[in-house]
């Protein structure tokens, strides 16, 4: 699934294991590195943006480096939020980063909001990149990557798997190692929940209005959908 110099990011179960592996990964090129610090509107409140964007206040990068763009910036040229490429140059101190469908782009500093608790609003303003070795799957929600590698055996909440396999653009552009069906499991509540919104459907009566005839042939696919879901939700196992 690598294409164009462009390697698979590696999706993992822990934040602190995606962390490492991205300051491993940088720090193994032979190229200088240049630091981008963010602008942000309230210096005190660095963390706060930190763990709210998806970007971070200060980005080390190099030429070489794997990276995801992190902005929608053209949809039109694949330049979208998730898309995957590698650092070709710097231009003008910005860097030049050619994606997996050869598009290159210049990756000048956007902006970010976030509205706090307090109701006052936080901006940041940060080259839209971020490395792409490794994610954790819970910073890789909203993600849609064109190139990424995943291992579910240490999957450990439920839903998890399924977080991390949605991600994937298509089968074409995702690898799975360590393959377990035992690590894809639904919580106990969401189950109990669907199981009891199902008797609820059951039970309520095909209403026709007045002033028109609903056909038989709708009434009954809508009972058949019913049936589908009631079998669907019993061969769910609890886990």
């Amino acid at each position: 699934i690598e294409v164009n110099g462009i390697t698979a990011t590696q999706l993992c179960s822990h934040t602190q294991d995606a962390d490492n592996m991205n300051k491993s990964k940088l720090a193994s090129l032979n190229t200088p590195e240049k630091v981008f610090e963010a602008t942000d509107s309230d210096l005190y409140l660095t963390k706060t943006l930190d763990s709210q964007l998806p970007v971070p206040h200060k980005l080390v990068l190099k030429e070489g480096a794997q990276v995801m763009l992190l902005k929608n910036v053209n949809l039109s040229n694949g330049l979208v939020n998730g898309a995957r490429g590698v650092i070709v140059r710097f231009t003008d101190g910005f860097p030049v980063v050619r994606f997996r469908n050869k598009v290159e782009y210049v990756a000048k500093p956007e902006k970010w909001t976030i509205r706090i608790p307090t109701g006052a609003t936080l901006m940041r303003k940060q080259v839209p990149l971020k490395l792409a070795y490794c994610i954790s799957i819970h910073k890789s929600q909203g993600l849609t990557l064109d190139c990424v590698e995943m291992s579910l055996a240490k999957v450990f909440e439920a839903g998890q798997a399924y977080v991390a396999l949605s991600r994937a653009q298509s089968m074409d552009s995702l690898r799975i190692l360590d393959f377990d069906a035992k690590q894809i499991w639904a919580d106990p509540q969401v189950l109990v929940f669907y199981k009891s919104f199902r008797r609820q459907i059951m039970d309520v009566p095909i209403m026709i209005p007045l002033g028109g005839q609903r056909k038989k042939t709708d009434v009954k696919k809508i009972l058949n959908g019913l049936k589908l879901l009631d079998k669907r939700l019993d061969e769910v196992k609890l886990v």
